[in-house]
Formats: structure tokens, C-alpha cells, sequence
């Protein structure tokens, strides 16, 4: 009986220990601006309501921007993903040429502590009065700038200071480079560890048989050392037929170009997202590694790219989102000054008169 119980909880350790969080990055959402832009004016005239009815208008407020299709549709992929096995998502919010703050608002709601499907996420549920019986899904918000021209690095992308507290209500923030001066942009300067630095650099790699720029292994080690990954999206590998009408020469572009990415970084610092825009666009965890297989990745990398890699991602963004903490400055006191007592002197002068008596004795 005693070795029974020992062997199940043996088993049961090796289990928990063999568990792996797996996680998908890039969920685009469905954003519209006029309503923002209405809610924005509407909030002015109406006056400040309890904090716990308002953290409920901002649950609220993210879906009610949907329209009724959208919402049935993102809440069946967020289901999807959790019974796949993913344990943390991100939903994308993706905007053109340059980020601009006031134009374009968070669309997540008010409050970007409370994702869009509280019931789910293992942080809100408990608040809510959903018990804990399953692991749920971890809903991360995220940005990510097209940079469509070099414009946008000669003029500013929105990446800069004055817009870091903006910037800070988005947990991941990331570029899609298609020049080279936009890529070099993002590399170098954006990738520096600073409030309002970017965590990934997406590339389309779907879109043409080869990128607009050369992956050269010196820039691409500069984004890699501090802390910046880059992804590749499988969604034109899974594409139907009736959606994408080139979808075989989508496929051929992506492959070719996963495995230029691969050459330049080695294998590190890449993850793997669906960028799926409904449920049949994802695949389960081990199906994104045999695909990851055959864009050149080995066993251990692929597995990394849907999990390791992603976990260290987001503790280097929320690094980010502490970047201004402050610390103390120590003050070094100086070191008291003790006098030598009585007993000291007499013992010092013995031992000299002690070696004086050795010398003459040599």
C-alpha cells in the first residue's frame, strides 16, 4: 500500500513537472474607432460611477465595440485555444504607418487589467464566481505598428516618451518592418530596453517570395541581445483554398522565407503565432511544432517557440513596464575610528621585543 501511494505521487510530480505552457501571440482584433471616438465623448458627460460598476462597463466596452458576428467569433477561438491547451493568448490591435495615442484608443475598454473574457482568464475568473476546475487561458493585450515606409522612421512611429504611459496599457508591443530602413529602425534603436521599447518584430513572410530586405546576422544579433524575438505566423500554411486564392505560392513564401529567418538567428529568439482569424485557423501545440519541423527547426527549438521563448518574452516586457522604477541610493557610512587600548600597546611591544631577542639569537 505504502509503495502504491509512493509511485502515485512520484507519477503525479513527473506530471506536473512534464506540463508546458504553451502560448499564441498574435490574436488580431477587431477594432473600430468611431465607437471609441463616441465613448471617449460620452465619458466626459457622465459623471464617475462606483469602482466596481465601472471595472464592469469596461469588461464590457471591449465587446460591445464588436458587432455580434465579431464577438461570437472571437469568443469561439479564445475557447478553442484553451481546449487545445494554450495557456496564455494575445489579442493583437494592429494599426498603420504610426501610433498615434489620441486617434487611435485602446480597444480593450478603460481598464487594461480586465481582459475581454473574464470568465476565462485564471486572474479575473475567481471574481466572477468561476471556481478554478480547469487551468483557463491568460488574455494578454497587444500593438503591433506597420511600418508601410520609411516615413514612419524619418517622422516618428509613436515610439517615444511622451506616449510611454499609453504605450504601458498594451502588455506586448511589436512592429512589422517593410523596408530596410524600418527594419534596421527596429532592430537597433526601438529594440533598446526602454519604457516604450518593442518585445517581437513581425515579418509577413507570407506576402512575397522574398522580403523588401536582407536579414543581415549583425542587425539581426542587435535585436536578439537585447531581448527582442521574431515571429513567423503559420496562418498562410493552414489557409483554405476558398479564402486565399494563392495559397499555394502564400506557402511556398512563408517556408522559404521561415528558413532565411532561421539562417540569420541561428534558431534563437524565434516564436511561432496563428494570427488566426477564426477557429479554423489554429492547430493544436504539437501539430505548430511538426510544423515548425518543416520550416527547418529542430526538435527542441520548436517546442521553445511555442513556450520558452514566449515566457521569457513576457517577463522581459513587464521589465518593461517597470523601467522607471526607483531605487534608493545607498549611503556609505564611514568606518568609526576605534583607539587601542592599554592592553594592545604592552602586547605589541612584547612581540617586538620578542623578535629583537630571535635576531640577536640568529
Amino acid at each position: 500500500m505504502h509503495v502504491a501511494n509512493a509511485l502515485i505521487a512520484i507519477f503525479g510530480l513527473t506530471v506536473a513537472f512534464c506540463i508546458t505552457m504553451f502560448c499564441d501571440l498574435n490574436v488580431p482584433w477587431p477594432t473600430r474607432d468611431s465607437p471609441t471616438v463616441l465613448n471617449s465623448k460620452k465619458s466626459k458627460k457622465q459623471p464617475q460611477k462606483k469602482a466596481i460598476a465601472e471595472d464592469d462597463n469596461n469588461i464590457q466596452e471591449a465587446l460591445d465595440l464588436l458587432t455580434p458576428s465579431e464577438k461570437q467569433r472571437m469568443s469561439e477561438l479564445t475557447y478553442e485555444l484553451m481546449e487545445m491547451g494554450y495557456t496564455t493568448l494575445a489579442f493583437n490591435h494592429v494599426v498603420r504607418s504610426k501610433y498615434d495615442p489620441v486617434s487611435q484608443k485602446y480597444p480593450f475598454g478603460k481598464s487594461h487589467c480586465q481582459p475581454p473574457f473574464p470568465k476565462l482568464d485564471p486572474r479575473t475568473r475567481k471574481a466572477h464566481g468561476i471556481e478554478a476546475y480547469r487551468a483557463g487561458i491568460k488574455q494578454l493585450s497587444r500593438l503591433t505598428v506597420v511600418f508601410d515606409s520609411d516615413e514612419a522612421v524619418k517622422s516618428g512611429s509613436g515610439f517615444v516618451s511622451a506616449n510611454a504611459q499609453a504605450l504601458q496599457q498594451y502588455d506586448l508591443l511589436s512592429v512589422t518592418p517593410t523596408t530596410e530602413a524600418a527594419f534596421q529602425h527596429a532592430c537597433i534603436t526601438l529594440s533598446e530596453l526602454k519604457p516604450f521599447s518593442i518585445d517581437i518584430i513581425s515579418l509577413d513572410l507570407a506576402a512575397a517570395p522574398r522580403l523588401p530586405f536582407y536579414l543581415k546576422r549583425s542587425t539581426v544579433g542587435a535585436a536578439l541581445a537585447n531581448g527582442v524575438v521574431f515571429e513567423i505566423t503559420y496562418g498562410a500554411a493552414v489557409a483554405n483554398t476558398q479564402d486565399t486564392p494563392d495559397v499555394s505560392a502564400a506557402r511556398r513564401n512563408l517556408f522559404a522565407g521561415a528558413r532565411d529567418l532561421l539562417r540569420a538567428t541561428n534558431g534563437k529568439g524565434v516564436i511561432i503565432s496563428s494570427s488566426a482569424l477564426d477557429a479554423l485557423g489554429i492547430r493544436a501545440p504539437y501539430d505548430v511544432m511538426n510544423l515548425a519541423a518543416l520550416m527547418g527547426m529542430t526538435p527542441n527549438a520548436a517546442k521553445d517557440a511555442i513556450s520558452t521563448t514566449c515566457q521569457s518574452l513576457m517577463i522581459r516586457a513587464e521589465t518593461r513596464q517597470t523601467f522607471r522604477g526607483t531605487v534608493s541610493k545607498p549611503y556609505v557610512l564611514p568606518a568609526e575610528h576605534k583607539p587601542t587600548s592599554g592592553i594592545d600597546e604592552s602586547s605589541k611591544k612584547r612581540a617586538k621585543r620578542k623578535l629583537s631577542n630571535d635576531d640577536e639569537c640568529m
